[in-house]
């Protein structure tokens, strides 16, 4: 029986190490990370460029398989998940907006594909639909352009509308606020909070330490490949954060 199984955890990672070869050097990208996740939770990683964050959702989307250690998502080994598996249990967004659509399809296009109900509803009850979803966005009337026509914080929020369509019940967020604009970062982390409403677990990296003071239920600080401090929303602020990130 998995540790994920006895403790009830979303996503439990122990002992976990990656390293790769860069510039003739050994890298130890992670380096002996042990974190678990409740589900539901929305957690937060921050550090420096290199402190591990992104290798970690590399890890957990199975886009790199680790040296050793363990990195489970209900129970089961995120790499040894087949890709079928992996699309119906994470979803990742990126930090470039043009990585989370498909461009050719049109806004509705992008939702339908996502859609699991697709086949089971009427093309108008799904027009409807995406149109309540679309409409805080403003987007509501644009559900025929193809999704190159959008902004980057317009395609970013698609990404996350379609997040809320899949399956997948845990969201992995790679710097996803990183290119935009105030206004479109608000209605993003609107969306992202919603999306934790819904029921699913979300693990956010984010460079911002008065974001990282404020938003989700936890902060993780990392550095050089390993975990230096892990904070709950009553314990943590701007200036703890800042003293173990610097």
């Amino acid at each position: 029986m998995s540790a994920a199984t006895v403790n009830g955890d979303h996503v439990v990672i122990e002992a976990l190490r990656l390293s790769y070869e860069r510039w003739g050097q050994t890298v130890n990208a992670l380096d002996g990370v042990s974190l678990s996740v409740p589900r539901g939770q929305w957690l937060i990683l921050v550090g420096h460029n290199g402190s591990g964050k992104t290798s970690l959702l590399r890890v957990l989307s199975g886009r790199a398989v680790p040296d050793s250690g363990l990195a489970n998502i209900n129970g089961q080994a995120a790499g040894g998940m087949k890709a079928s598996e992996l699309a119906q249990t994470v979803f990742l967004i990126h930090q470039d907006p043009l990585l989370g659509t498909a461009p050719d399809l049109t806004v509705f296009e992008n939702l339908a594909v996502a859609d699991p109900k697709v086949a089971s509803v009427s093309k108008r009850s799904l027009h409807a639909k995406y149109g309540e979803m679309l409409r805080p966005l403003g987007l509501a009337d644009r559900m025929k352009q193809p999704a190159q026509t959008l902004s980057g914080g317009e395609r970013q929020l698609l990404a996350l509308l379609i997040a809320r369509l899949r399956p997948a019940s845990l969201i992995l967020l790679d710097e996803p606020l990183a290119a935009l604009d105030p206004s479109k970062t608000e209605r993003c982390l609107a969306e992202i909070a919603d999306l934790r409403k819904a029921g699913k677990t979300i693990v956010q990296v984010t460079h911002d330490p008065e974001l990282a003071s404020k938003l989700g239920d936890r902060t993780v600080v990392m550095r050089a490949g390993k975990i230096v401090h892990d904070a709950t929303l009553q314990t943590r602020t701007s200036e703890t954060l800042r003293s173990h990130w610097f």
